[in-house]
């Protein structure tokens, strides 16, 4: 089958390509910034069976606040892929959205692209807290990880919990139908941080205090995917990022 991905560069969407591959499948990147029209140029050599949108903007919320590139990336970018699948006769369109409920713009502009998704019959995908090797080192585990082994000083929200799923987890939950992807039990950062101090024998120095005003408590999900134990997760994960 041919596969179709935007954002294939990405933490998920570089994890899902390797699956697919693995597996025998032909994937093919989607680049951004494409209209309609060029997208429809872009599938009829090898028509998509399957196109996964993975591609965002404004997530990285220290980095990415041009309000102009969420709004084409997140919506119009969405709309003219969903466009393309149908004119080309795409059999399945998987759209990845936010989990976040806290009214940021970024979160307004996901759920214009939830509703789009809908619109074209669209199967929306939300992933929760996903970790594992590969993420964005700017991100919460591998910081702490890499604050462990430097002994660096870093901020905690003490109230903060998270419904964490393993990367390969998200991937295979996707391809067995799941649509709401996360684990089945919410763990707070600090419990994250203890099992990360036992895992490296270390003990981290750290503050509490409020990280990101958009953290909510809608975290915990019906359809968790418990595959690889956090402790798991969280020793492969340490292996990678250790310094």
């Amino acid at each position: 089958m041919n596969y179709y991905v935007s954002g294939s560069s990405g933490f998920i969407g570089t994890a899902i390509t390797a699956y697919l591959r693995n597996i025998g499948e032909s994937v093919y990147r989607i680049p951004r910034h494409k209209t309609k029209k060029e997208l429809i140029q872009l599938f009829s050599t090898d028509k998509p069976d399957v196109i996964i949108h993975l591609a965002t903007y404004g997530n990285h919320y220290k980095a990415q606040k041009d309000f102009g590139e969420m709004i084409y990336t997140n919506i119009l970018f969405t709309h003219n892929l969903l466009e393309a699948a149908q004119v080309t006769g795409c059999e399945k369109f998987y759209n990845f959205t936010a989990t976040s409920v806290s009214g940021e713009f970024y979160y307004t502009t996901k759920i214009c692209a939830e509703m789009l998704a809908e619109k074209y019959g669209a199967i929306n995908i939300r992933p929760y807290s996903v970790y594992g090797p590969g993420e964005s080192r700017n991100k919460l585990i591998p910081t702490i990880i890499k604050n462990l082994c430097t002994g660096e000083r870093m901020t905690l929200d003490g109230e903060a919990t998270h419904a964490w799923i393993y990367i390969d987890d998200l991937v295979r939950g996707m391809f067995e139908g799941k649509t709401e992807l996360g684990g089945s039990e919410k763990i707070s950062n600090i419990e994250v941080a203890h099992i990360l101090e036992h895992i490296s024998g270390k003990e981290l120095n750290y503050t509490l205090g409020k990280v990101r005003s958009y953290d909510n408590d809608n975290w915990t999900t019906p359809e968790g995917v418990n595959y690889t134990p956090l402790i798991e997760g969280l020793t492969k994960t340490y292996k990678y990022y250790k310094i």
